[in-house]
């Protein structure tokens, strides 16, 4: 099956910091608090609350109070791709930064209901058709947060100017880091210098774009050692470096450590 459950504990369990997280992933909070920092972004919920995590985003904690309790669904990309669902209800369930929610316990009710269904189908092993059930349960139950979602995203922004910009900003570095590591390319895009845009970024956030753009070279190549088997020349190459070498001096400069070693003081953790 191209779907995993979690419950409780087990939504917690297992994970070394920072992860990369390989499959969308769906948690449902019924009780309790949820911090997490993600991309680089603080997120505190209290319950009833809903998180969706994405393939490729890198999430470096994860902590709940001892209330906590909730479920969750791991899915891949196939089974969420073959449910074909429209281009603009995808955009508005899995655009990063803004799938942390605090929900309704109208929504929190639809929402279990539809993780005892998928449970209780999952179970029927000898159930010829249980996959394509499953991916019609989601498919209505995906409409449902869509029309939810699309009422909140519809609200007036609250942000400043130099918010927006910042926002602006961090966004277009989520999206380009990998291939640009230049302020340039996002000054540019921002339509200001690159001594404006540092020095807006430096007062409002206490970073300079600089300092942001290593910030998700280095995390995403920390989530690459920590939680996958990639090699040092793979990560180098996923993030665009002219050579192991070059990217090498760059992890050191900015964690004080080799890629080697970093990877190393984990298995002595």
């Amino acid at each position: 099956m191209d779907i995993e459950l979690l419950e409780n504990e087990s939504i917690l369990k297992g994970l070394h910091f920072p992860y990369k997280i390989q499959k969308v992933t769906h948690i449902v909070m019924t009780s309790g608090r949820l911090s997490c920092l993600v991309d680089l972004r603080s997120y505190s919920l209290k319950a009833p609350a809903m998180a969706i995590f994405l393939p490729g985003q890198v999430v470096e904690s994860l902590e709940a109070d001892e209330e906590f309790s909730g479920f969750g669904m791991l899915m891949s990309q196939d089974f969420t791709d073959s449910m074909n669902l429209p281009v603009g209800l995808q955009e508005r369930l899995f655009i990063k930064h803004t799938q942390f929610y605090e929900i309704t316990d109208e929504v929190l009710e639809v929402l279990t209901s539809c993780y005892r269904q998928v449970s209780s189908i999952i179970k029927q092993e000898s159930n010829p058709y249980r996959e394509e059930i499953i991916k019609h349960l989601f498919s209505a139950h995906f409409y449902g947060l869509g029309y939810y979602f699309h009422g909140i995203q519809s609200q007036p922004s609250q942000m400043t100017t130099q918010q927006e910009v910042c926002e602006r900003f961090i966004s277009l570095v989520s999206e380009n880091y990998k291939e640009h590591r230049k302020i340039g390319f996002y000054a540019d895009k921002l339509c200001m210098s690159n001594k404006y845009l540092s020095s807006l970024l430096k007062q409002e956030t206490g970073l300079t774009a600089l300092e942001w753009i290593e910030r998700y070279v280095v995390l995403y190549a920390k989530s690459c050692l920590t939680s996958t088997s990639m090699t040092v020349q793979q990560i180098s190459d996923e993030l665009d470096f002219p050579s192991q070498s070059v990217f090498g001096k760059y992890f050191k400069r900015v964690e004080g450590v080799s890629p080697k070693t970093y990877r190393q003081s984990l298995t002595k953790a």
